[in-house]
């Protein structure tokens, strides 16, 4: 069993399957300040985007279709219906696909911090990019909800710098 398929076995007859946003939001951001403590700023954001990363992987293997609009369809009915956000290719090129995920799980509706804090959504948008393209790239938060932008915003390049730089 994958770590997918065990994290989606729930047994809470009573409670249910869902909880509140904010509890996930605290949750979240509890760990977060406490990571920080231990593992610095740069720590947490590359953890929470790696963390990200492996579930974009496994949402990429899940979903896999050799039709990239195909597959960016499943993607985005995937994180809509796990209501992660609203998620939508708004540009593409050869160098670039830059995605806006509207109604973030993390952000959406949270007042001006001036920081981003998204890294995990960055991760699995790379995630998911990565699996499509069978390459790595390189992902960052272009726009955010707590920064007083109206959606998050994920640039993901296709031809990283180190990769440029060791085909030199």
């Amino acid at each position: 069993m994958d770590q997918m398929q065990a994290l989606n076995q729930i047994h809470r007859p009573e409670l249910g399957d869902t909880v509140p946003l904010s509890v996930f939001r605290i949750f979240r951001q509890f760990s977060a300040q406490y990571s920080i403590e231990i593992l610095g700023e740069k720590g947490v954001k590359t953890t929470f985007t790696y963390a990200g990363r492996m579930l974009g992987l496994d949402i990429g293997k899940e979903l896999y279709a050799e039709d990239l609009n195909e597959y960016l369809s499943g993607v985005k009915k995937y994180v809509y219906e796990a209501k992660i956000g609203i998620l939508n290719l708004v540009e593409s090129d050869d160098e670039k696909m830059v995605f806006q995920l509207e109604e973030c799980i993390t952000c959406a509706g949270m007042p001006n911090m001036g920081v981003s804090i998204c890294h995990f959504e960055v991760g699995m948008v790379a995630g998911i990019v990565e699996f499509y393209l069978k390459k790595k790239v390189s992902a960052s938060e272009t726009k955010c909800n707590v920064n007083g932008d109206e959606c998050c915003e994920v640039t993901v390049m296709l031809n990283p710098v180190s990769s440029r730089l060791n085909s030199r």
